[in-house]
């Protein structure tokens, strides 16, 4: 406990001289000899010099409760250290975060063109790879061209063979004539008689064909006639639209089928291949029939059996239904040259043509135009082309790939059936 010491005034000395013999003794103490200057009375409370002092005093310390005492000087330089940590911490602090930050922008520029850099390698694998595409594409088509181009020379070597037989046996005829004359050159007067005879007979035959051709032209111009009025009648001047429904025999298990669209021919180029082929469609006469022979250049269809023709329904009941409709093949070789028979058309097969039927799955331009066909009667005709495609290319192209069957007719594997035809309106 601090117990208040009191100091009377004696008479002799002041209490301002009471306080520097105080201060002295303490400054004997801390070893200090230079004499101090008087310190103010924080205590004082009197108006005279005389008045008392009170001082609070500890028993215990008696210098903790002297008035005025001096700070340490060592806390002044510990706050000063302090105060140092702190600023050393905080620039420390900042420079840390100034290097993670250049190290970010640094990372992220590295990182953009990096990117950068793929992206350019991106692009050029890209062009690489959509170059040698289009290279591929291109050799692809040289190389369908090549095989289309040997189809065709093919085909014509056919043709030339088949020309060369025929001026062998008529070769052979003019010999056997001229034997038979040089036998009978000892009978001049009957030999000339008998050629006068034949001269008789050609001109009148070359008579007969000129009226027989001239009859052929007029029965045709009739028919075309006839069939032109009927087609505007029954079905209008067209455009004429045909639909096929078609089903291939995939066996997966489910409905493999897709659509074929046809344009059929302008009225007034092919009315009578246009109106019998109408009548065909609207009779139902080709539901039930496949598409059954792949040749390469064309692929064939008519009534042949498929995988969903009814049982005990054959090829023969197929092609009679066309007979008792009165619609079987074409009454004439009817053939426009504005439009021939290109890729992606349908012609009639066979001479006089139909039922049968075909899509060129080239430009047959030539080897089914007029004078294509030498095999025939007449070797100056030419198939009946009478329609185009104009939807569903990618099936014609699926059946050209289709696999064949041993031997030279090319008929398919597995026949596609034609599950209808149709007349439809497209707007």
């Amino acid at each position: 406990m601090m117990k208040p010491r009191r100091s009377v005034s004696n008479g002799s000395h002041s209490s301002n001289d009471s306080l520097s013999t105080f201060g002295r003794g303490l400054g004997s103490r801390s070893g200090s000899k230079r004499p101090k200057a008087p310190r103010r009375n924080l205590f004082y409370k009197g108006k005279d010099s005389d008045d008392e002092l009170e001082f609070p005093v500890d028993d215990e310390n008696p210098r903790a409760a002297l008035p005025g005492r001096r700070r340490n000087p060592n806390g002044k330089k510990k706050g000063r250290f302090v105060c140092l940590w702190i600023i050393m911490s905080v620039v420390g602090v900042t420079a840390l975060c100034l290097w993670s930050y250049q190290e970010r922008v640094v990372m992220k520029a590295q990182l953009g063109e990096h990117e950068t850099m793929m992206h350019e390698q991106e692009i050029n694998q890209s062009m690489q790879y959509d170059s040698k595409i289009q290279k591929m594409k291109e050799e692809n088509s040289q190389l369908q061209q090549k095989l289309a181009d040997e189809k065709e020379l093919k085909i014509i070597n056919q043709q030339l063979k088949d020309e060369k037989h025929r001026l062998e046996l008529q070769v052979k005829d003019v010999n056997d004539q001229n034997y038979h004359l040089q036998n009978n050159k000892g009978n001049n007067d009957h030999s000339k008689q008998e050629v006068q005879h034949l001269e008789q007979q050609v001109h009148a035959l070359e008579n007969t064909k000129a009226y027989l051709s001239a009859y052929k032209t007029t029965m045709q111009e009739n028919i075309k006639l006839m069939s032109k009025t009927a087609l505007l009648e029954k079905f209008g001047p067209g455009p004429h639209h045909v639909e096929i429904e078609m089903r291939f025999d995939s066996h997966q298990g489910h409905a493999d089928k897709g659509f074929i669209t046809l344009e059929l021919a302008p009225v007034d180029e092919l009315p009578h291949a246009v109106y019998w082929f109408l009548e065909q469609v609207t009779r139902k006469l080709y539901d039930g029939c496949s598409f059954h022979r792949n040749a390469g250049h064309v692929i064939q269809g008519g009534p042949v059996h498929s995988f969903m023709t009814p049982p005990g329904t054959g090829n023969a009941e197929l092609n009679q239904r066309f007979t008792d409709a009165g619609f079987g093949s074409l009454l004439f070789q009817e053939y426009s040259p504005n439009f021939p028979h290109h890729k992606y058309t349908l012609g009639y097969a066979g001479r006089p043509g139909g039922p049968e039927i075909y899509i060129s799955t080239q430009d047959n331009s030539k080897i089914h135009g007029p004078g294509g066909q030498m095999n025939y009667e007449d070797p100056a005709e030419a198939d009946t082309c009478f329609a185009k495609i104009v939807k569903g290319f990618e099936l014609v192209d699926r059946m050209q790939n289709s696999p064949v069957k041993d031997g030279s007719f090319h008929s398919m594997k597995d026949n596609v059936a034609i599950v209808s035809m149709r007349k439809i309106k497209i707007q």
